[in-house]
């Protein structure tokens, strides 16, 4: 067995057991809110807008620092890996997964796959420079984001919307990204 198909086993692999075998129905909604955007959207804009007004200098610089990350990173190079690698969701291919969001649990139906968006994950990216940043600016009372950001990208695994590997990848490129603009 060469190392590609090994390794293509293991993610395979890791993604049922994650999600499938280690579910539970409590766990669903909590996974669900940390996966949906649109239900931290308006609390992480009002942040943004009184951190620009009430913050000093070093809010400032964050919000500066993580327009870039956003910008270059999730924009930039994450959309670039996107249309390069071109890999398929695993909810695209994978037959029944549990696919779960905010509203409802379904089963995977593979089909033709839509865009190929699976690598590079931008929640895992984004949630890792932030979590970077905010450690570079704010020290160790922004050490509790590297759980938040390890809780967001397993979600994305659990709801059947990365494998594994592209969360792996995702954390090294966020990492990679992340210090180049810091430094």
């Amino acid at each position: 067995m060469s190392f590609v198909a090994w390794f293509h086993a293991l993610d395979l692999h890791l993604l049922y057991l994650i999600n499938q075998t280690w579910h539970r129905p409590w766990l669903d909604p909590v996974m669900a809110y940390a996966s949906d955007w649109n239900s931290w959207r308006g609390p992480v804009i009002a942040a943004a807008i009184l951190a620009l007004i009430f913050g000093g200098f070093r809010a400032r610089l964050f919000l500066v620092l993580m327009a870039f990350c956003l910008i270059i990173g999730d924009m930039g190079i994450g959309d670039t890996f996107k249309a390069a690698i071109h890999r398929p969701r695993p909810n695209e291919t994978e037959p029944h997964l549990r696919v779960v969001s905010v509203r409802k649990v379904t089963e995977s139906k593979p089909s033709h796959p839509r865009k190929g968006n699976s690598f590079t994950s931008g929640h895992a990216c984004n949630n890792v420079a932030l979590a970077m940043v905010a450690c570079a600016i704010f020290g160790r009372w922004a050490l509790w984001l590297w759980p938040w950001a390890a809780l967001v990208s397993y979600s994305r695994v659990y709801t059947g919307s990365h494998y594994p590997s592209d969360i792996l990848g995702s954390w090294l490129v966020a990492l990679i990204y992340s210090y180049v603009l810091l430094k």
